[in-house]
């Protein structure tokens, strides 16, 4: 019996070959049903006359979204009330009233019913770009600050004059939208109730669409891109639900979605439908109601998740052609290159979300890529890649990667065989750099990461106007990530330069710019006059319900206790 000399080969693959055939990047256009209900109620002392009026965030038709159909309607008591139609703050409102709410006294509960179908068509194609040296005029409301997007704030103008500084409208668009998506956190548990600013944001590092959204917009208009919110309703890939992404405007091609959160820019996927376009993520309000009343009533409500059923889908094709280059074989602790070679063959010009997946057992820095090609273009783009760290004589591993565009995944093996030679002893890189302004005291945060697993360093020195001011040091783990702060104080307006040394020198220059001051306005309290009209309110104290009958009773006991008293004080005389 001949004895034979065996390797032995071990295929691994990551669950994304299968997770990702339905990724939301490659539905071209989509159809849906939408049903969304508000369950409702109201109380307080209701009198003849009262009257309640509701708003409730309609959907209207926009140029890629289309209704098919729509249905709004109102149940309460033993009728049904049709809307009529609005638009406040550029929000499109059904409108119900209650003329006459003592009608439905005994019968307070009502619900709000909301039944579409929209077609969503993701319209790829970007005319030609434009300079922003020249400002964009017209949208100025588009431009201002706002509660969550605040262009007027030191630390987020500074760090757009340092990591934004082309001039070209098309790369700051995909720049912006690239490092939002590779340096924020998607954190659902801790972010998902409640809605956090741009500044906010940018000292977290974490958030959900929101927070993605807002820090886009606020880094985009610092650029004088005028950028409008967008609420709405998308699908993740497994399910559907709320969400907010941004829309910017760019001359000569006019709207286009930009929605850092799934990393995409120049448009929107087919999956994403709107629902109201606003200045700021606090004023798509779904619901508004206002009563018109003798006596204070209180109106609760609850708008329940919406039920979506995807009646069809068409994905993205002939976008693009793709080819992947990797080595042949690679070694544990190796560091290496993957490349994809894009052509864009769509027509027209667009900026295209590409993204490297690989086995969790490899490190990549930025896997998701934003790339502008004109039509007809061809560029390659880098990744730097390390193997993982494993320790064998005879066995090859293969392991399943692909790079994800949005007409498709192309699958590929990395394969790594037996260590021959020595490793690399570190390699640090510098993943960000972000300055931080407090008072009069500027905190430069630099993330360092080291692919290698022996222990690197990095030695930092800072300039202000050419003056030495601080250096440091400080060392990186193996497989490691670290966060060196740097701090100079008394800082005032002007240049700060760093020179990073680690494998290589890096030189940056950070450009702090004059603080803005918020102008505080006088606020002088006015005693109201009485009020003999019915008033308006929105009040939140449960008061039980009346009728006209315990109404009349409650008239005729004062008349009666009043007529009791004139009788002692006439005796009295």
């Amino acid at each position: 019996m001949k004895k034979f000399a065996s390797i032995m080969i071990l295929i691994l693959f990551s669950i994304f070959a299968h997770a990702y055939d339905f990724s939301p990047t490659n539905v071209k256009e989509m159809d849906i049903t939408i049903e969304t209900k508000v369950l409702g109620n109201f109380s307080g002392v209701v009198t003849k006359g009262d009257k309640l009026e509701i708003k409730f965030l309609s959907i209207p038709e926009y140029e890629s979204q289309t209704l098919v159909y729509l249905q709004e309607f109102m149940k309460i008591g033993d009728k049904i009330i049709t809307p009529e139609h609005e638009t406040q703050e550029g929000i499109y409102y059904a409108v119900y009233k209650i003329e006459n709410l003592y009608e439905f006294a005994s019968t307070p509960e009502f619900v709000i019913e909301r039944n579409a179908r929209i077609r969503k068509n993701a319209e790829i194609g970007i005319n030609k770009d434009y300079n922003l040296s020249n400002l964009i005029i017209g949208f100025d409301e588009f431009l201002e600050q706002t509660d969550y997007m605040e262009v007027d704030d030191q630390e987020l103008r500074s760090k757009t004059n340092l990591e934004f500084t082309s001039d070209s409208e098309l790369e700051i668009i995909r720049s912006v939208s690239e490092w939002v998506n590779n340096n924020i956190d998607y954190d659902f548990e801790n972010y998902y109730n409640g809605v956090w600013s741009a500044k906010e944001t940018y000292n977290s590092r974490a958030g959900v669409c929101d927070e993605f959204a807002n820090l886009t917009g606020a880094f985009l208009r610092i650029k004088g891109i005028p950028v409008k919110y967008v609420s709405g309703t998308s699908f993740d890939g497994e399910r559907f639900g709320l969400h907010g992404w941004i829309e910017a405007y760019l001359p000569e091609t006019g709207w286009i979605g930009v929605d850092s959160t799934y990393g995409e820019a120049g448009y929107v996927d087919g999956a994403h439908f709107i629902i109201a376009k606003t200045i700021d993520a606090n004023k798509a309000v779904d619901f508004i109601a206002k009563t018109t009343s003798r006596k204070p009533i209180q109106l609760s409500s609850e708008l329940q998740l919406p039920e979506i059923k995807i009646n069809s889908v068409k994905f993205f094709e002939n976008l693009l052609e793709t080819k992947i280059y990797k080595p042949s074989k690679v070694q544990p602790n190796e560091f290496f290159q993957i490349s994809a070679e894009l052509k864009n063959i769509s027509g027209k010009n667009a900026i295209f979300p590409v993204e490297l997946l690989v086995h969790e057992d490899f490190q990549v820095v930025d896997s998701a890529r934003l790339v502008y090609l004109k039509d007809n273009e061809k560029k390659e783009i880098f990744w730097d890649v390390k193997s993982p760290s494993k320790e064998f004589e005879s066995m090859i591993y293969n392991y399943g990667m692909a790079v994800m565009v949005p007409d498709g995944n192309i699958s590929d093996v990395i394969t790594l065989i037996p260590k021959a030679g020595s490793e690399k002893e570190s390699a640090v890189i510098i993943k960000d750099i972000s300055p931080f302004v407090s008072e009069n005291e500027l905190e430069i945060k630099i993330h360092f990461k080291n692919l290698g697993e022996k222990k690197g360093t990095a030695t930092i020195e800072s300039f202000f106007d050419g003056i030495s001011v601080t250096n440091g040091e400080t060392e990186i783990d193996g497989l490691a990530e670290k966060i060196y702060n740097l701090k100079i104080n008394e800082i005032r307006s002007g240049t700060v330069t760093l020179k990073i040394i680690t494998d290589k020198e890096t030189v940056v220059e950070i450009n702090i710019p004059e603080k803005i001051e918020t102008q505080e306005l006088e606020v002088i309290e006015i005693e109201p006059e009485t009020q003999k009209e019915p008033e308006t309110n929105n009040n939140t104290v449960q008061i039980p319900l009346f009728t006209d009958e315990e109404l009349l009773l409650s008239i005729t006991g004062a008349l009666l206790v009043i007529s009791l008293l004139l009788i002692v004080i006439l005796k009295m005389k």
